[in-house]
This record gives C-alpha cells, structure tokens and sequence, in this order.
C-alpha cells in the first residue's frame, strides 16, 4: 500500500521518512530514499548522562544547522556546523552533517569523541 502526501508545501514533490543510528567516525551512507535529496530534516537523540539528549536540524549539504540539549548541561544549544550533535557530556558527543546527496539519499559525515550512538529520524524531501 503505498502513503502518498496530497499537500506537498509549494516546491515539494517527494518526501521519505526513515530512521538510522550510528556510532563511529566517517562516513554513513543512507540509501533508499528513491531521489536526490533538497533539503533533509533531522530528529535525534542519544542515551546516558544526567538530561535530556535531543538534536533538533536541516541539512541540504551546504548549510548545516541543528539545535540540541547535552546530557550534562540545562542550556539549549546551537550548531552551524552540523545538522546533529548528540552530546552525553564534555568527553562523549558526535557531530554529523551531510556531506553531499545521492542518486538515491545522502552521504552524512560524522566526527566522533568517546563513545555515543546517535538514533534519528529524518525527512528527506524534494
């Protein structure tokens, strides 16, 4: 059965909506997503240290922007570097962002300190 979107927003024609981890250095592909990306929206989280971890950001492979919590601080924080950064605490985060889009999804490059898992979701729209 397939779900369509009546309602694009003006300038929208597809959307696919799919969720990955990760938890290394380097480069993940996610592939699938059956066209070149515009713009690809992303929720994530991470597990462990004393708050709330979130990432809330948009990637279309030259901007990179996302807002998050760390585990260890109250403050939101902002990122123009990156479309997700999970942050456990001062020693524990990755940083992700997309680096260019495929034929069929995008390449996300991540830097890693420590150890940390980022699970997310994203809408990947053209």
């Amino acid at each position: 059965m397939k779900i369509g979107y009546p309602n694009l927003p003006p300038g929208i024609s597809k959307i696919k909506i799919g969720n990955s981890s990760y938890n290394a250095a380097g480069p993940q592909d996610i592939t699938g997503v059956g066209f070149v990306p515009k713009i690809v929206i992303f929720f994530a989280y991470g597990l462990g240290g004393a708050g709330k971890i979130f990432s809330h950001g948009f990637d279309d492979s030259a901007v990179h922007r996302c807002v998050f919590s760390a585990g260890h601080l109250t403050d939101i924080s902002s990122s123009g570097a990156a479309s997700m950064v999970v942050q456990i605490d001062g020693t524990n985060v990755i940083f992700g962002s997309i680096q260019f889009m495929l034929a069929d999804g995008f390449r996300i490059n991540w830097t890693l300190t420590g150890t940390v898992t980022a699970y997310f979701t994203y809408i990947a729209m053209r």
